[in-house]
């Protein structure tokens, strides 16, 4: 097989490996895969396993967090298993790979909710940088769901609730709750098809939300190294504290797909984290 043919069928082959998820997904996982086979300078029908435990100690050399070299290491175990399921490759040659263990101390990303408070509502900040941090940890929504909102997501009840509809993980939509106080602070932010908008009258994005987390931190007297992240780890974490179920918390949060027979309990929740955080 020439060189040139040889390229094409593993591009071919990880472009169905990636058909079907997020687009943020796929351009995370199409640039691990690219710098390992860079790496190897071999097609993958040639990797043996001493090719990827060579590169995971390349990684560590390079001073790659555990948490981000098990990340790109996943990805490659993931396109190899999907690969020897299509007899593309003969043996699996991943699945003897030792997987870093990675950071698991979740508690030092979760903030008192007084700490919280004094980060998404000190005076400074502007109503949109306020109600994009509000509302972020109110629904502890991914901060890629929170910068693609359209006010045509919200929907206000005849009850005087209000609710959101949110595109997560593999397209999946869930409906939670909004905090009434949130839902009226907003209410500044109207004049455009997106609730949080830039300079440019474009969405937000990954980028500004970084930057607005910081200066919240800043001006609040967090030292903590915060992320907008950080605001769902802290909504789950203090939803549970003060009662909240871990099927509410799961499906609030959306880390599991929901059961067939329950779309409609879904699509109109009566429950909601957001209840439990006291806003």
């Amino acid at each position: 097989m020439s060189s040139l043919s040889r390229v094409s069928t593993d591009q071919k082959l990880i472009e169905m490996w990636l058909h079907g998820r997020p687009l943020s997904t796929q351009k995370e996982y199409r640039r691990d895969v690219q710098v390992f086979l860079g790496f190897v300078d071999k097609d993958l029908q040639e990797c043996k396993l001493e090719d990827l435990q060579g590169y995971s100690s390349y990684l560590d050399e390079q001073g790659i967090k555990p948490t981000t070299k098990k990340r790109k290491l996943n990805s490659l175990k993931s396109l190899f298993t999907f690969a020897t399921k299509l007899n593309y490759i003969r043996f699996n040659v991943a699945a003897a790979l030792r997987m870093p263990k990675g950071d698991t101390s979740l508690a030092g990303r979760i903030l008192k909710q007084s700490e919280v408070l004094r980060l998404i509502s000190h005076p400074q900040l502007s109503v949109r940088d306020r109600s994009f941090l509000k509302l972020t940890y109110a629904t502890g929504a991914r901060v890629s769901e929170v910068c693609r909102l359209k006010w045509e997501d919200f929907q206000e009840r005849d009850s005087g609730e209000v609710q959101v509809t949110l595109l997560g993980k593999g397209e999946k939509l869930r409906t939670v709750l909004v905090p009434v106080s949130v839902w009226i602070e907003m209410q500044q932010l109207r004049g455009s098809e997106y609730v949080f908008i830039g300079a440019t009258k474009n969405p937000i994005d990954r980028v500004m939300a970084h930057h607005i987390i910081k200066n919240a931190a800043a001006l609040s007297g967090i030292t903590s190294k915060v992320s907008m992240h950080w605001l769902r780890h802290c909504n789950a974490s203090h939803a549970l504290a003060r009662g909240a179920s871990l099927a509410l918390v799961r499906d609030s949060l959306g880390h599991s797909s929901v059961a067939i027979s329950d779309p409609y309990l879904h699509a109109n929740p009566s429950d909601s984290t957001s209840n439990y955080l006291g806003l």
